[in-house]
């Protein structure tokens, strides 16, 4: 196995070399072109004029072997000063927009900010947003709660198309930014396929800019964890095509003591012409993570006795060794562009996903305060398949001296599961204290029985109508989306539910901008769950049933000043949405309404040469409603705290040119884990320290990053649904040195 690693690691190096090797030679062609164009016109100049008298040359001093180099004074192209957050987002059918004149609670993060921030998972990347909780317990979890509801890896776009993100992995070594919509949106985008409702989180992937780029990163950390990142981009002389590749291997043991093993490549290209736009994007990626770490469930025996978590040592592992999940993902897309004239363009998008996965844990669930436990061992496997398309048309007609952006698209998102999740043996006894994982010999093999298959369309409008100043923009808009599920029994392969529905699901927006740099804007928007499943409490008595689609609604106002130097967004929501309950005895339907009231604050940008900030504060109101007499109204809904804050300091030294240092403080308050709210995580805060140091060696430029996560080695407990509980990370470290051939 280690050997076809090691064969597949040089593969996708040669695949790479092949692919940018025409590039790299037309550049060079074109160089030494240039340098023989300088000769011959020297020589025709001076061919009828007096020699000239010998001037005695000078050798060059020579460069020093480090030179440090300082943070570039301007922002970078499309991005706020300091280059963290970016000035234009994409929304949807609304297309590529300045923040500041969208409507909505929008950050568009920066390939700066991902390789600052030395992250290698999405959910890290966008924690750094104060509505947004990083729900991730182990390697094999990608989760987060934006504005207090759950959303996941499986519901991250890519370029703008659900459906087609590598559905388990959460690694962005391919992304250039991350934009993430708060609040529901379906108009903009469609349903997603996994019901994520809280917002939308999108991949822009890479692309090769004018420069050639050769960049290898180094990286070790998070335990013993050693990462080597190659990123390869060349574009033609004339601009109009251009390559980027991305390889990775990465393998060690974490700090959650897990042993994680990840091969990826990512290839983007795209081509220009006057009229026409064109990008393709491929990926592949295997990651392997073993031994890896699981939540504590508080079991009913012990909410009897307890209403919250007592400390236990940092290394506890609830996940048993030998436990293991591997993937294999696969996905492509298209995206054309053509200009039908100077005011119309037409634009496809289509992309396909394959995805297996294996996956062998263990269910750790709390009996009493004395720490005694079972366990339920499972082995689950999934083939799923994917296919997304979207194609649209959008222009700009006048009325009068009013502009009308309109824009027309249809959208379809199709997958199929394979799925089987069996139990291993009966439940294990242990205790807490001293735990014992007699972890069973799997009896099972893979096996792909149909689950489920859904089929996701619709056809959407939209109109941004902006008045003859620019002061008012007024966004209607609606989508009329259909949603078929067929759910089937994994034995017989007879179907077990079936429902075929369309829902109307209208949207409207306003902008108005009293000054260049200030909007204040308003929108009503709803999201669409294509049916809860009982998914998350695997040992629910109704696990597995999908129920029909339901709506969500939110009133949103806010305000945004772009100040120059930095910019800030205040806003306010209102957020209602039926969801799941359980009955106390196991059973789970949409009994009860949520409804989540917040305000949140961010801010990001360089309001002094040399010193960057980055984050926020939000205020969380989230309730139960309208539950089965009344048994739940006015808890707070589970795994939501009241208060969420997280802020970021980079500070350039000017006496050391070249070094930054960086902190980093997060805070949740506390949080229940049951709809009943009997049993609460404290709250809890983390301390992140860090420094970089870009610098020459020769004429190589290199930049040093180093980075201490929770340095106070914080204790702590963080809460999720259906009674769950996991540790939060302990004291880690990250150290990378990056180089530009």
């Amino acid at each position: 196995m280690k050997k076809r690693f090691i064969q597949r690691q040089i593969a996708l190096a040669v695949v790479g070399g092949c692919l940018f090797a025409p590039f790299s030679m037309h550049s060079a062609l074109a160089a030494d072109e240039a340098v023989y164009d300088s000769g011959a016109v020297d020589i025709y100049a001076a061919k009828d004029a007096e020699p000239a008298p010998a001037v005695e040359e000078k050798a060059a001093p020579e460069a020093p072997c480090v030179e440090p180099v300082a943070e570039p004074e301007q922002p970078t192209e499309n991005a706020y000063a300091g280059g963290q957050v970016a000035k234009n987002v994409d929304l949807g059918i609304l297309g590529d927009k300045p923040a500041l004149d969208a409507p909505f609670s929008i950050t568009g993060y920066t390939e700066q900010t991902i390789e600052n921030k030395q992250v290698t998972q999405v959910a890290d990347l966008i924690a750094n947003d104060p509505s947004i909780s990083n729900q991730t317990l182990s390697g094999v979890s990608s989760a987060w709660n934006i504005r207090g509801f759950k959303a996941q890896q499986q519901d991250v776009q890519l370029n703008g198309l659900y459906g087609v993100a590598p559905r388990f992995y959460g690694g962005i070594e391919g992304v250039e930014r991350v934009d993430v919509l708060k609040g529901p949106s379906v108009l903009l985008a469609g349903i997603a396929p996994n019901g994520s409702l809280g917002g939308t989180v999108n991949y822009v992937t890479k692309r090769a800019d004018q420069e050639p780029l050769t960049r290898l990163t180094l990286s070790f950390g998070d335990g013993t964890i050693f990462t080597q990142h190659l990123d390869i981009g060349r574009r033609t002389d004339d601009g109009k095509a251009g390559l980027r590749i991305n390889i990775l291997n990465r393998n060690g043991e974490s700090s959650l003591d897990e042993h994680n093993r990840t091969s990826s490549i990512t290839i983007g290209t795209d081509y220009k012409t006057d009229r026409w736009r064109t990008s393709f994007d491929f990926g592949s990626v295997y990651n392997k993570v073993s031994d890896q770490q699981y939540q504590l469930t508080i079991g009913a025996g012990a909410l009897k006795t307890m209403n919250n978590m007592f400390r236990v040592p940092r290394d506890t592992k609830f996940g048993a060794d030998g436990g293991y999940r591997s993937i294999h993902e696969n996905y492509g897309m298209i995206h054309s562009e053509y200009d039908l004239n100077k005011d119309w363009t037409a634009y496809f998008s289509y992309g396909l996903r394959n995805t297996k996965m294996e996956y062998f844990y263990n269910n750790f669930k709390l009996s009493d305060a004395l720490g005694n436990a079972t366990m339920q061992y499972n082995y689950n496997n999934q083939a799923n398949k994917a296919d997304s398309g979207e194609v649209g048309v959008r222009g700009k007609v006048f009325t009068g001296d009013w502009k009308h952006e309109l824009t027309l698209s249809a959208n379809r998102i199709h997958y199929t599961r394979y799925m089987n999740n069996r139990k291993v043996g009966s439940s294990l006894k242990t205790n807490l204290w001293n735990i014992d994982f007699q972890t069973p010999e799997n009896p099972y093999s893979w096996s792909e029985p149909k689950n489920d298959e859904n089929t996701f369309t619709g056809m959407a409008i939209s109109d941004i109508i902006s008045s003859p100043n620019e002061k008012w923009q007024l966004i209607m808009g609606a989508r009329e989306q259909n949603v078929k599920v067929d759910t089937y029994n994994t034995k017989t392969g007879a179907v077990k539910t079936h429902y075929d529905e369309s829902v109307f699901t209208p949207a409207f927006a306003a902008v108005y901008k009293p000054r260049k740099n200030v909007s204040l804007y308003a929108n009503y928007m709803q999201g669409l769950d294509a049916g809860d499943s009982v998914v998350s409490d695997t040992t629910a008595k109704n696990y597995g049933e999908a129920f029909a689609p339901f709506k969500t609604k939110q009133y949103e106002v806010g305000v945004k000043y772009d100040f120059g130097k930095w910019a800030t967004t205040l806003a306010g929501f209102d957020i209602q949405s039926p969801t799941l309950i359980s009955d106390g005895a196991g059973y789970y339907s949409p009994s009860g309404e949520i409804r989540h009231r917040g305000i949140e604050w961010n801010v990001y940008g360089e309001p002094h040469q040399g010193t960057r900030i980055m984050g926020g504060i939000m205020f969380l109101d989230a309730k139960y409603r309208n539950t089965q007499d009344g048994q739940y109204d006015g808890n707070r809904v589970a795994a939501t705290s009241r208060w969420n804050a997280v802020f970021g300091l980079e500070q350039d030294i000017p006496s050391v040119p070249g070094l930054t240092l960086t902190t980093n403080l997060t805070y949740n308050s506390d949080a229940y884990t049951n709809e009943s709210n009997s049993f609460r995580v404290s709250p809890w805060a983390t301390w992140d320290m860090g420094a970089r140091y870009k610098f020459k060696a020769g004429h190589i430029p290199m930049t040093l990053r180093g980075d201490v996560y929770n340095i106070t080695n914080r204790n702590y407990w963080r809460a999720l649904i259906n009674d769950g509980v996991f540790l939060g990370k302990s004291r880690t470290f990250m150290l990378s040195l990056s180089a530009d051939f």
